[in-house]
């Protein structure tokens, strides 16, 4: 029997007993350490988090999340970024993988300041009744800086602040899928790198596939054209498809010094 995804108003006694019980053991923790968590519902409106989330987002305690969504948080920068979170959510659900994980890095001005969260997302399961009830997040901060040092046009092309997901396919969506690199290359692309800089980044960064860059950018022509998509509208297409904001695995582990 598959997972059911379950909407807060058809939550059962059973339901609302582990979310309580969910919601305490997250107060617990918050009083015992900086924990940036919680939970929202799958409508992405909030259950819960820790004390430190609340503060970041300009609230005084976490569990004062509870019924908002991030459009309603008083932090200016995660309610800028609300569409994306929900976006972000509605992937994961609908991914049909009770046990898949969605990075992302968030860089806004919260509350306290501006700086680089790494949220990992996933879904908050019950399992005695196979049920998906919502999705748990929790984050931790990583260095601004590695990221203005990887991508410093970042902001001059998209503005302050970002949601990038680490994109877990090369799928381009209205185009198909592409080969890692090509990806990579088309992450770039999007981002306004010409080809001059995009050799200097795999140069930078995977010296071992500089000798791919060429034959893979007219790959990525040839795939466009097949799309109906022209040359000269590569980067835009890459924009509308939202490549600039699912960044590669590879660059993501770089970034945050995560693992891909």
């Amino acid at each position: 029997m598959p997972y059911s995804i379950v909407e807060p108003e058809n939550f059962t006694e059973e339901h609302q007993s582990f979310i309580d019980q969910f919601a305490q053991t997250i107060e617990i923790a918050s009083s015992r350490s900086a924990l940036i968590a919680g939970a929202k519902d799958v409508r992405s409106c909030h259950l819960t988090a820790s004390d430190r989330y609340g503060r970041t987002v300009g609230l005084s305690r976490g569990k004062d999340v509870s019924g908002r969504m991030d459009r309603d948080m008083p932090c200016e920068g995660t309610a800028a970024f609300a569409d994306c979170y929900v976006r972000e959510d509605r992937r994961l659900l609908e991914a049909g993988d009770t046990g898949a994980l969605k990075s992302v890095l968030n860089i806004h001005r919260y509350k306290t300041g501006s700086s680089a969260l790494v949220f990992d997302k996933f879904l908050l399961n019950h399992h005695p009744s196979k049920s998906v009830l919502g999705i748990v997040y929790c984050a931790h901060e990583t260095d601004l800086d590695r990221f203005v040092s990887w991508f410093p046009d970042y902001w001059a092309q998209f503005g302050f602040g970002c949601s990038i997901e680490r994109a877990e396919g090369e799928i381009v969506d209205g185009v198909g899928r592409l080969s890692e690199i090509e990806y990579e290359i088309a992450f770039l692309l999007a981002l306004g790198l010409d080809t001059k800089a995009i050799v200097g980044f795999f140069r930078r960064l995977r010296p071992s596939r500089v000798a791919d860059v060429g034959t893979s950018l007219f790959s990525i022509a040839d795939k466009m054209a097949a799309a109906g998509v022209a040359v000269a509208s590569i980067r835009d297409r890459l924009i509308l498809a939202r490549v600039h904001q699912r960044m590669p695995a590879s660059f993501f582990a770089k970034v945050t010094r995560s693992h891909p």
